[in-house]
């Protein structure tokens, strides 16, 4: 894409209101019915709306805009919330995408049984897929996507399931090698691996070919410790590293991604001073800072609120550069 056509990408998307509204998808594949909320580049001007203790000034279910945009699905972190995320995704509208935020059944904060197990990397994948499909069949936006500019960011388990989805081959053999071998590993999927009966499984999701980049945080990156995992990934992505990562422990998550990465000019690699593990998911409210524990905090000097204030539009103009 060039300077000029990003330039006026910029420039057409700043009247744009957040469009918001949230459906049902169903897996074809595994069966799994899951909401999936959606924003988009709205004309209908936009008012203060909360939900819970989240206020945002949201066009709820405005018209969408003329024109067509790229689409970014993103995926959460294990435990997560599909609104978890939506500070880089209001940035993503605000530049001309449409942005869908499915909630992964059975690995969210509502239901979180699944985490940690075989079953659970397996569908991930699937549920990206059926994201996909549910919005370039929706009536209201299906004439407004690019169907040639998908894209895919994903948080710590999130990060697994865009690498997964872009043809990457994981394996839960090496998150059960590695915690064994180092027992006293601070890890957090060592924990789940001690607590949970992982199943040993090659996972070999079907590419999606409709994806032609990938923006990955903080990501787990053990399952592809395979050297040839990540053979087939050969699309753009942005691989943002934590540098005080306390959860996924490195050098085995973003270093093994970065390794084994065949296609090097493909990558592009940056790490985040000082940042923790959730400093990527949008602050939260003082208010519930203490109900949510080590969710809502960020290695001491990092100021999460500044962060997200550039992070959208990172990823915003990284894309709008990879997408052709």
């Amino acid at each position: 894409m060039t300077l000029l056509l990003i330039i006026c990408s910029v420039s057409a998307s700043e009247d744009y209101s957040i469009g918001f509204e949230r459906t049902e998808v169903v897996s074809k594949e595994t069966s799994e019915k899951f909401p999936l909320a959606f924003v988009y580049p709205s004309s209908t001007p936009s008012k203060p709306v909360s939900f819970g203790p989240f206020e945002m000034e949201l066009s709820m279910d405005g018209e969408i805009a003329e024109g067509s945009f790229p689409l970014a699905i993103i995926s959460h972190g294990s435990g997560g919330s599909d609104i978890g995320h939506r500070s880089i995704a209001f940035d993503l509208v605000k530049r001309g995408f449409i942005v869908g935020m499915p909630l992964h059944p059975k690995n969210n904060y509502k239901n979180n049984s699944a985490e940690g197990t075989a079953e659970n990397w397996v569908h991930r994948p699937k549920h990206i897929k059926a994201s996909i499909d549910a919005l370039l069949s929706n009536s209201k936006l299906s004439s407004s996507i690019d169907t040639e500019n998908i894209a895919v960011v994903g948080h710590s388990a999130g990060g697994y399931t865009a690498l997964a989805v872009a043809g990457g081959v994981a394996d839960t053999a090496h998150t059960v090698e590695l915690c064994t071998k180092n027992r006293a590993l601070n890890d957090g999927f060592c924990s789940l691996a001690k607590n949970t009966d992982v199943k040993l499984e090659k996972i070999i999701a079907a590419r999606d070919e409709r994806i032609k980049a990938l923006v990955l945080m903080a990501p787990v990156g053990i399952l592809f410790r395979s050297k040839d995992a990540l053979a087939l990934v050969d699309i753009p992505v942005l691989l943002l590293r934590a540098e005080k990562d306390q959860v996924l422990v490195e050098p085995y998550h973003s270093e093994i991604i970065a390794e084994n990465i065949e296609k090097r000019g493909k990558l592009t690699y940056r790490t985040i001073e000082n940042a923790g593990h959730y400093s990527f998911i949008t602050p939260f409210p003082e208010i519930l800072k203490s109900q949510l524990g080590v969710v809502a905090e960020d290695p001491e000097g990092f100021d999460r609120g500044v962060f997200h204030q550039s992070l959208g539009e990172e990823i915003a103009d990284y894309l709008l550069t990879v997408l052709e």
